[in-house]
């Protein structure tokens, strides 16, 4: 089983409108809701090309009781902790120009130290019965910067593996503990390491400087250039096929939950990530919060091109 911890869910509302117009009136073309989050967005697409799941993390009133409504429908199992705040709600304005979208994001509920410790036991029973454990996003009001290291500890020390994909402080701190694979874009991989990464060779750079840390697995994606995975023994690059992007949200979870999903079934490095680039492509290609689909995957993994380097 894989498992994911989403922090700060959201319910995520895509508003799309033909050009934005600050200031100004504007008319609604369509409106999608629907559950969101890094974890959350991994968990769907783990369900969807045939992992067992379950998702975890903090909801509260109507929004939280929304999205395990449409986690359940989905046929994945949750163990939330339910907090006393409403779930945030954040907002993707898409112009039909093809522009990038406007976002809007809300902080989020604020977590309680009793919150916090059941999350906390919740993680360490289903760590026992996982192979991994996903932990993504941002952190909520009143959570500590350090939870994703302390979270990766527990995660050792249930004999499971720690998956990380957040950025900023939550990031670093949680690289103190060393989890098993981390996937910074290329923009949060220039953070962690102090250096430019703006092609192959500078993304191999730094994938070797974070795996000097001790991480066992990293990857770094850099949207249509494809993605860079490495690991103490081998360096590969996954170029996706062109497609036409429709929208990016959930594009990164989606390539987390390809490569968790062949690496839980013992495929290779290389087939893992060409399998996550394909997932990712293939949830570009979907509107607003949609994800991939099993059939778009496996009609993109022979298009991806994957190349061993040295």
């Amino acid at each position: 089983m894989i498992a994911t911890v989403t922090l700060n869910p959201a319910l995520d509302k895509s508003i799309y409108i033909d050009r934005l117009h600050p200031n100004d009136a504007n008319r609604i073309l369509r409106v999608e809701v629907d559950a969101g989050g890094k974890g959350i967005n991994a968990s769907r697409v783990l369900k969807e090309l045939g992992s067992e799941t379950i998702a975890l993390g903090f909801v509260g009133g109507k929004i939280g009781s929304f999205i395990e409504h449409a986690l359940k429908g989905e046929g994945i199992p949750t163990d939330f902790v339910h907090v006393n705040s409403d779930t945030r709600t954040n907002v993707c304005i898409q112009e039909m120009t093809g522009s990038p979208p406007t976002m809007l994001n809300e902080p989020g509920p604020t977590i309680s130290e009793a919150d916090f410790d059941q999350l906390f036991d919740k993680v360490r029973e289903v760590a026992k019965k996982s192979s991994f454990v996903i932990f993504g996003g941002s952190l909520p009001p009143g959570v500590p910067k350090d939870i994703y290291q302390l979270f990766v500890k527990v995660v050792q020390d249930s004999d499971s593996k720690a998956i990380l994909d957040s950025e900023g402080e939550p990031m670093r701190m949680g690289m103190k503990s060393i989890p098993y694979m981390i996937k910074p874009n290329r923009e949060e991989a220039e953070r962690l390491v102090n250096l430019r990464v703006k092609n192959v060779g500078e993304a191999v750079r730094a994938a070797n400087i974070l795996l000097g840390i001790g991480v066992k697995v990293v990857v770094i994606s850099m949207g249509a250039d494809g993605a860079v995975a490495g690991s103490a023994n081998e360096m590969w690059q996954a170029v996706p096929p062109k497609v036409t992007p429709v929208s990016t949200i959930g594009s990164g979870d989606s390539m987390v939950a390809g490569i968790a999903h062949i690496l839980d079934k013992g495929g290779s490095l290389g087939e893992a990530l060409k399998w996550g680039t394909a997932a990712g492509a293939a949830t570009a290609m979907t509107d607003g919060t949609e994800i991939c689909k099993h059939r778009q995957v496996q009609e993109l993994v022979g298009k991806v091109r994957l190349e061993r380097l040295s």
